[in-house]
């Protein structure tokens, strides 16, 4: 199974191991609980329309939580594994400054003075990023969707570092316009790298 697979299962399964208590019980604090009172909560969720730059680095942390999902689930598929794999990493390798700037300009709106305890499904939470690629693909199956990945993830729409230069540019069109629409694992600490084949 893939690193981003288990992360995703993990994050997934947290809640379930919460504690259970009587609803008129006095709760005695536990470890789980004390966990639960220092958990990271936003200081702001969504999107943030008003603030350009901003909404530009958080379509485009978006656009790279569905494409990791993406490349994950077509891990599954025999015939797009190895094709899916390379084309990831490629890309990847050329995006890893920029997603990690996206990322810590994002913990540093979310999380303030504890954005450096955020991780990429943190700011997936606060953002309203699904957990899964399925409602994204909608009436493309997954075979096509993971047949087209190689060929576009090394279009300009992932482009990541292209597309926040361009918005800095002074003289540049509307921000928003060169944002993409956000796709409906990492951070700081651990954003999604290349996907692994399920051993």
């Amino acid at each position: 199974m893939s690193l981003v697979k288990h992360l995703v299962a993990c994050a997934l399964c947290i809640p379930l191991f919460g504690p259970v208590q009587a609803a008129d019980a006095t709760p005695q604090p536990t470890p789980a609980m004390a966990q639960a009172a220092s958990e990271l909560r936003p200081r702001h969720q969504g999107y943030a329309f008003e603030q350009p730059q901003l909404l530009l680095r958080q379509r485009l942390f978006g656009l790279a939580h569905g494409l990791s999902m993406l490349a994950a689930a077509c891990l599954d598929l025999p015939r797009h594994s190895t094709p899916i794999q390379d084309a990831y990493a490629s890309w990847h390798g050329k995006q890893t400054g920029t997603i990690e700037v996206l990322v810590l300009d994002l913990a540093r709106y979310y999380f303030g003075e504890r954005a450096d305890e955020a991780s990429w499904f943190d700011l997936a939470r606060a953002l309203g990023l699904n957990d899964s690629i399925e409602p994204a693909l909608r009436d493309v199956s997954l075979d096509d969707a993971c047949a087209s990945l190689p060929q576009a993830i090394v279009g300009p729409r992932y482009d990541f570092a292209r597309l926040l230069a361009d918005a800095a540019a002074p003289d540049s069109p509307a921000t928003v316009a060169n944002a993409v629409p956000p796709a409906t694992e990492g951070s700081p600490r651990g954003t999604p790298t290349s996907p692994k084949p399920a051993e």
